[in-house]
């Protein structure tokens, strides 16, 4: 079977011999030996050029290479991966029912998917576990409860939030909830002097355009 240089080459042929044929006919009334054989060399070599070039050897013809299995978590949403991590989470706690480190990166996880109440459930774990009172143990729970209370303060969750900047001032999980509260409730200045606070502890993992946005937003409000 013809492939597209096999076709190509006897296009070639066709009309190379048509126009000797032509040519000799018109000058000669007749056609030649010497262009028959011209005519017979032409076809000779396209033949000849087309059993090296119109056929690949079957030793080099590429055969498909059968597809790369791609690693299950690059198919996954993050919301899938963030289940998946609970699920791990839960497994491990099953073992170990004792590892506060593990209750605190559950109730984080359950923060991931908004699940509320089931992360302050996993907090309270972590701080009953925790050899001495830890900051953001208390930041987590005060942060888990605004939310599951619609983004208000109950007293126990401002009593939390409070524990945990007397640990540390500084903290920034409870400083960043708190600025977002004072801005909800139009407390503007309140809130630019708090994220002045966070951008003050100079972490490098802070987010500082957003913060130096947020505080931009609240000084239009003046």
């Amino acid at each position: 079977m013809l492939n597209y240089q096999g076709l190509f080459f006897l296009l070639l042929l066709i009309m190379a011999c048509a126009l000797i044929i032509g040519h000799s006919y018109r000058y000669n009334r007749k056609v030649t030996p010497v262009s028959l054989m011209i005519v017979a060399l032409l076809a000779v070599l396209s033949v000849t050029s087309y059993a090296f070039l119109g056929h690949e050897p079957q030793n080099t013809v590429r055969r498909p290479e059968p597809p790369q299995a791609v690693p299950e978590e690059m198919l996954m949403s993050a919301s899938e991966l963030n289940q998946k991590r609970i699920k791990e989470i839960q497994d491990k706690l099953r073992e170990d029912t004792q590892n506060g480190e593990l209750w605190y990166a559950l109730g984080n996880a359950y923060m991931y998917s908004s699940e509320f109440e089931n992360a302050g459930t996993a907090f309270l774990y972590a701080l009953r576990l925790a050899p001495e009172p830890q900051s953001n143990i208390y930041s987590a729970m005060a942060t888990a409860s605004y939310y599951q209370e619609k983004q208000h303060f109950t007293p126990q969750s401002q009593a939390w939030l409070e524990q945990a900047l007397a640990l540390d001032k500084n903290n920034i999980s409870a400083l960043m909830l708190l600025a977002s509260d004072y801005f909800l409730n139009a407390r503007y200045q309140k809130a630019i002097d708090t994220w002045q606070q966070v951008l003050d502890t100079e972490r490098t993992d802070l987010d500082r355009v957003e913060i130096i946005n947020a505080i931009n937003r609240a000084k239009s409000f003046f």
